[in-house]
């Protein structure tokens, strides 16, 4: 099971890793480290967290015990942060959150499962991510449709309005 989830879901989990703030020259040892962790962990039926979202929240827990994924701030005046930039400027869970909920497509229901909390908490975390990325990018509307020039957002939904 661990080799086919690996074949699955590595390139993601690399991906997900480095937008979460891990250097490169770690995203290969700490992809072996996840999966290490999902084997050990395979017993453990994820639940109503899909697959992904399952390996994204090991992953996560991993990466923060290993590396410092702090918040970083945008700088004022910023005319047009990158996707990159602006993740960076949430705290890591957030981070985390926000990218498999807008950039990955994941249900709110699969993210509070895969993270272990109350699906209201993971509609007002993923509430307050679209409040920063709408501060970021001085967007109107809470449910305005983004034009992003390929960064992955061609619209987002407030998570709090699916209550």
């Amino acid at each position: 099971m661990t080799e086919a989830l690996y074949r699955q879901h590595a390139p993601f989990v690399a991906g997900f890793l480095a937008r979460l703030g891990v250097a490169a020259r770690h995203v290969d040892d700490e992809v072996l480290r996840v999966f290490a962790e999902v084997h050990r962990l395979s017993a453990c039926a994820p639940g109503a967290a899909s697959m992904k979202a399952w390996v994204a929240a090991i992953a996560l827990r991993s990466a923060t015990r290993r590396f410092h994924l702090g918040k970083v701030d945008l700088p004022d005046g910023s005319s047009d942060p990158g996707i990159d930039q602006f993740l960076f400027s949430l705290e890591p869970e957030l981070r985390a959150m926000f990218v498999l909920f807008e950039l990955e497509g994941e249900p709110s229901e699969a993210i509070a499962a895969a993270f272990g909390m109350a699906l209201e908490t993971v509609h007002a975390k993923l509430h307050e991510g679209q409040r920063e990325f709408r501060r970021a990018y001085r967007c109107d509307a809470p449910a305005k449709a983004v034009e992003d020039e390929g960064l992955g957002l061609a619209a987002f939904v407030d998570p709090v309005s699916l209550v």
